[in-house]
């Protein structure tokens, strides 16, 4: 996760110095905040994160305490703020984001003013996006996701614009652009706890980046039988390459000490610990790349989030009847494969089974037919290299775009890794898809595979 706030070193440490008079406690010896660097696909980034000075056990029956902080270092609602409020109807994130506004506007004598100062200057969730940066998206429904997030922030602001300007004690304008801050430093860095729904701000603790749980469970296509289930090609798709890394780590409130804790995770059997000098990543939910952008302002790069999908419409009976497939990174979601197969299979007289049949043996991950699979693998292939050719840049461009990216909106350049994350699982949609179909041609699969070309698929028309 790219942190875009500027905070030095010697800011870290002041913070560091402020939290632990607050209560907030860790070891320094087991943790350090350092800066890091690394290359990809998508450019070279720089980020913030908490990392591990020596290695944390990942064996032990417990979990393990990284930061605790209590419920007094915490920027947090409580009775007294909903009181002071009680002139509007206030919803709970704006009672927090304007508590947060209170403490900002206090300056450098309030209690929490080191932690305010810590926070970035401003943040990338989708709900800042203008309609430019929101087009280099390349596709309508995240452009009308974009364009609500930005609306629903407005419409807002108008609840609570009175309130506002006597917290701030600026013009309208200048009061939009505090609320907006505050509002997304509330969305992004906000923890959950259980005596107020917007949750609250965590010294400190916000300083984890985010890291996806393992891939869903998907349907094994390739070597599966032409009909029914072959249990042993029905697997996760991790297990395709044994995962080792360490799972993130999470937190949680702690009723009885009243305190915030972020945990290592106990590490499941063949999961190694973090290891020295590695970086500590906690996950907060299973997130699309699209989600991350609009709750959080950041986005991860191409095949690096297993959660993140696209919806295909997949046409079964031309373009009047259409089945929705979500595409994942490493394969196409079960229940969606599922209809699509009876779908397909429904067109077909040879295929003798009621209708409760065809469920149960497609509900299982089984196929119902090699002519229904290869048509209904065929139209997916058909969808995947349509999509991919209606866009206005291709994969290729996208990623020699962000390799020589050195200025410009951050917000255009997320979009432009996003839309490349999109265009990868294509890619690997076309592929996979079209592997199955010509396995239901009785060739084989490994040479088919190596063979299929995304040539005709990979250089649609240029538009800007």
């Amino acid at each position: 996760r790219p942190t875009t706030t500027t905070t030095t070193d010697d800011a870290t440490a002041a913070l560091a110095r402020w939290a632990r008079a607050r209560g907030v406690s860790w070891n320094d010896d087991a943790l350090r905040v350092r800066e890091t660097t690394a290359r990809g696909t998508t450019g070279t980034t720089t980020r913030r994160g908490v990392f591990a000075r020596e290695t944390i056990d990942g064996a032990t029956r417990e979990t393990k305490n990284l930061i605790v902080a209590p419920r007094d270092a915490m920027i947090a609602c409580d009775a007294r703020d909903a009181s002071e409020d009680a002139r509007v109807k206030m919803k709970p994130t704006d009672e927090l984001a304007l508590k947060l506004l209170r403490h900002r506007c206090a300056g450098p004598s309030d209690a929490f003013a080191p932690y305010v100062a810590s926070m970035p200057a401003r943040y990338n969730l989708l709900q800042t996006w203008s309609e430019e940066e929101r087009a280099a998206l390349q596709d309508a429904r995240a452009e009308t996701t974009a364009k609500r997030a930005s609306e629903a922030l407005r419409k807002a602001f108008e609840d609570v614009k009175k309130e506002v300007v006597d917290i701030v004690g600026e013009d309208e304008r200048d009061a939009f652009a505090l609320y907006e801050w505050a509002r997304a430093t509330v969305s992004s860095r906000a923890v959950s706890v259980p005596f107020h729904e917007a949750g609250a701000l965590c010294p400190m603790g916000d300083m984890f980046n985010y890291a996806p749980h393992d891939p869903p469970i998907l349907i094994d296509v390739l070597g599966a039988p032409a009909f029914g289930v072959n249990e042993g090609n029905t697997t996760s798709a991790s297990s395709r390459e044994v995962a080792t890394d360490p799972i993130p780590g999470d937190g949680a409130w702690d009723e009885e000490s009243k305190t915030f804790a972020f945990r290592a995770a106990r590490q499941p059997d063949g999961r190694r610990s973090i290891a020295a000098d590695e970086e500590i990543f906690v996950c907060y939910g299973e997130y699309t790349n699209l989600e991350l952008l609009e709750f959080y302002g950041f986005t991860l790069g191409p095949n690096e989030n297993p959660q993140d999908y696209y919806v295909l419409d997949v046409p079964v009976d031309g373009a009047e009847t259409t089945t929705s497939l979500k595409v994942f990174v490493g394969g196409f979601d079960w229940d969606d494969l599922a209809d699509a197969r009876i779908a397909f299979a429904n067109k077909r007289s040879s295929v003798r089974m009621n209708e409760k049949e065809m469920r149960d043996v497609a509900r299982r991950g089984g196929a119902l037919g090699r002519d229904a699979e290869r048509e209904a693998f065929a139209a997916i292939r058909d969808a995947a290299a349509a999509r991919l050719l209606s866009f206005p840049t291709t994969a290729k461009s996208d990623e020699e775009t962000l390799l020589g990216w050195k200025d410009g909106s951050e917000n255009l350049k997320l979009a432009i890794t996003w839309r490349l994350g999109i265009k990868r699982i294509l890619q690997g949609a076309y592929k996979l898809a079209e592997a199955r179909r010509v396995e239901m041609e009785d060739v084989a699969t490994s040479a088919a595979f190596a063979k299929i070309s995304l040539a005709h698929v990979s250089t649609p028309r240029e538009r800007r």
